[in-house]
């Protein structure tokens, strides 16, 4: 009996695409792009009811959430020279104390501030407390099959209370944001500023994510996987599915943010083509702000 297999190794026919089409290459970010970006990573508080304005006068952008505490509420964007930041600083610390507000700054670490700025905040009593690598890519990866029960369900008005209560299940956020983030979630939803997805496994809904459309490039956020389903490659599959639809939607880049410290994640983004664009952290005053 003559052995089934070739005479010679098998090799890619003619026909077929470069292995190279597949992940092509793209050119990193230009500078207005990633200044579009990061003004995206921070007007996207609005989406779960902050309030953005921008300040002409004081050179910053201000989000507001609901409530005095820090996480949704800072100041960012700061236009300022070496000349005018101080007083800017002090301006902008005074507006957040008169508006019952805890001073905070969100800096990139290469957009638009003073390169001293960061230091100078340190010497005065300012403190560095959360920071996160915003990663960006310009193309979508391939992801194996994975369970045969599984669905991936674009969230309408129905699922919209799914999955605003995984994204509370898998981030630790309290029932008692619950009403508020369905309405501004909804809301961006119906104006089409926002796509959502919900991955289910049977009648088990298991991950999430979200688009947020910007300028020419769309942002990833609230990725998520529960935590008896990691390390499966649902955080894989729902990234990539919703890297597809930013691309299908004509955006040249998308992007996410990710925490320095979150080793997992920044491997899957890796793995799926993100590369660091900057990096950004959020100060906050230190000492009693009321202390004038």
């Amino acid at each position: 009996m003559s052995e089934l297999r070739p005479d010679s190794p098998l090799r890619r026919p003619d026909s077929a695409r470069a292995r190279e089409d597949a992940m092509p290459v793209v050119e990193p970010p230009s500078t207005a792009e990633l200044e579009a970006i990061h003004r995206h990573l921070v007007v996207l508080p609005g989406q779960e009811g902050a309030v953005v304005t921008d300040d002409a006068a004081l050179g910053v952008t201000f989000v507001r959430g609901p409530g005095s505490g820090p996480d949704l509420t800072f100041a960012a964007l700061p236009r300022w020279d070496s000349d005018t930041w101080p007083e800017r600083l002090a301006a902008v610390r005074a507006r957040m104390l008169d508006d019952d507000t805890w001073p905070s700054l969100l800096l990139s670490d290469r957009l638009e501030h003073p390169p001293e700025l960061p230091a100078e905040l340190e010497r005065r009593g300012w403190m560095p407390v959360a920071s996160e690598t915003v990663m960006v890519s310009g193309r979508a990866a391939v992801v194996p099959h994975l369970d045969p029960s599984m669905r991936i369900e674009a969230v309408r008005a129905a699922a919209l209370q799914t999955h605003e209560q995984l994204e509370r299940r898998i981030f630790g956020i309290g029932a008692d944001q619950a009403d508020r983030r369905r309405k501004a979630i909804g809301e961006a939803l119906d104006a089409g500023r926002l796509r959502a997805w919900v991955v289910w496994l049977g009648h088990e809904p298991v991950a999430v994510a979200r688009l947020s459309q910007g300028v020419g490039a769309a942002g990833l956020q609230g990725i998520g996987v529960v935590e008896e389903r990691r390390g499966q490659g649902y955080g894989t599959l729902i990234t990539t599915i919703a890297t597809r639809a930013a691309m299908a939607t004509g955006n040249r880049l998308v992007w996410l943010s990710v925490r320095e410290d979150n080793d997992p994640a920044v491997s899957v983004y890796s793995s799926l083509g993100f590369e660091r664009a900057f990096s950004w952290t959020r100060w906050l005053v230190t000492e009693d702000p009321r202390r004038r």
